[in-house]
């Protein structure tokens, strides 16, 4: 019978509530199907910017939920997301050909900012539960979220499938539906797990022992942690390393149809299969980060996105769905990574609302570069991976000066509020 005190309860709820709500991101299923059951015109780009609409408002939703986590904690917030999620996932049923554009509202902004609320409290409440396995903790949780779309995209196509009239035409007023009640029945039911872990469980913890990972003297507040040079450089970090994956996501399938000699199964069969080491990269490399340090972790994974962006420049074939991979396994590790090092440097108390500030570099990141890959991508690949080559050396330079504000804050055991405002 497990005890009271055991993690395992809190740390599985946390991880169904991200798969729920990671299944917000399963819209390249969708798209097709959308466009033609709403008779949507060739040249609308309302199918194309939904993943771009999606991802602005999940960060907008981690810097909301963060707040609103260190202040009430992570199962109100957690319930607060799931709702919202389910929510938005609802409304988008109820759309008609003449609604169809409100799609914006519903699926992308009430849905999104839902999920990125409930993913900051899980991240948060996981750590909490791990304190000492920090990097693995925010890996096990932001796994769980990119599995969601392995899991459930054949759930999607097999909804498609089962709500599909005699002409051909899906009803996404069952699908949806059933998404929503389903993900509204599953979430809630497990944000009932989802609590903070008492102060004698904390206390009877084993210290963590690997000297490479540094952690903050005490908890900072927002205002005190953006005072900081190492809080800019988690932005950028986060801003630059997504760059590569931000050019190559939006055109893996029409790229390697177009221009590296891939057929249309092999395509399609790259964008499905870029989800598995994406995973992987957050799990794996979470993990090592605990063993290694945060800052070598990242620079690892630097060096991978850099490789990845190079071989994009010329990679046909298999080879170029290899490279797809060790690009997507360089975009997940970041996830996990990101979330543990903020908290490291910055502390636990409000990690909530600090990590969903610095979270606020990926929605940059994403307008940014995908204007970019509809602007060269479509022109040149090669110098819009050359770019992004570039940003993941501007990425591994933030991460060095982080190196240099660690080692300060190692030797002095904790530095004080008036050093941290430098590196």
């Amino acid at each position: 019978m497990l005890k009271k005190t055991s993690p395992i309860p809190p740390i599985a709820g946390c991880l169904v509530i991200q798969l729920c709500v990671g299944i917000l991101y399963i819209w390249s299923v969708l798209r097709g199907e959308f466009a033609a059951s709403f008779a949507l015109p060739p040249e609308s780009a309302l199918p194309t910017m939904v993943a771009s609409y999606n991802l602005f408002a999940f960060v907008l939703g981690n810097l909301a939920g963060g707040l609103l986590n260190d202040r009430k904690g992570a199962k109100v917030t957690a319930i607060t997301g799931v709702v919202m999620f389910s929510l938005g996932v609802g409304l988008t049923a109820l759309l008609t050909k003449a609604t169809a554009g409100l799609i914006v509202l519903t699926y992308c902004v009430v849905g999104g900012l839902g999920s990125g609320i409930a993913y900051g409290a899980c991240i948060s409440c996981v750590q909490k539960w791990l304190p000492h396995r920090r990097g693995f903790a925010s890996g096990l949780a932001v796994s769980a979220f990119g599995l969601s779309t392995v899991v459930f995209a054949p759930v999607a196509r097999a909804l498609m499938t089962a709500f599909t009239d005699g002409a051909g035409v899906v009803s996404f007023g069952g699908v949806f539906g059933v998404l929503a009640g389903v993900f509204f029945a599953f979430g809630i039911a497990s944000c009932a797990l989802v609590k903070a872990p008492p102060k004698e469980y904390l206390d009877a913890l084993p210290r963590p022992a690997n000297t490479r990972v540094v952690s903050s003297a005490r908890d900072l507040t927002l205002s005190e942690a953006m005072k900081t040079v190492p809080f800019w450089c988690i932005f950028l970090y986060i801003f630059f390393i997504n760059g590569t994956w931000n050019l190559t996501s939006p055109l893996i399938a029409e790229l390697g149809e177009d221009a590296r000699g891939l057929t249309q199964a092999q395509a399609v069969f790259a964008v499905s299969f870029a989800a598995v080491p994406n995973c992987a990269g957050r799990l794996i490399m979470a993990a090592m980060s605990d063993r290694i340090g945060r800052v070598a972790a990242s620079i690892i994974l630097c060096g991978i996105t850099f490789a990845g962006a190079v071989f994009m420049t010329f990679a046909a074939g298999v080879p170029y769905i290899v490279t797809v991979a060790v690009i997507a396994f360089g975009y997940g590790g970041p996830s996990a990574i990101n979330a543990a090092v903020t908290t490291d440097l910055f502390g636990v108390k409000n990690s909530g609302a600090n990590y969903g500030i610095v979270m606020t570099g990926l929605g940059v990141s994403s307008v940014v570069f995908n204007l970019i890959s509809q602007k060269l991508l479509r022109g040149d690949a090669a110098r819009s991976f050359i770019m992004g080559a570039g940003t993941a050396i501007l990425a591994a330079a933030t991460m060095l000066v982080i190196n240099v504000y660690l080692k300060r804050l190692s030797r002095r055991g904790g530095a004080a509020p008036a050093d941290r405002t430098r590196p």
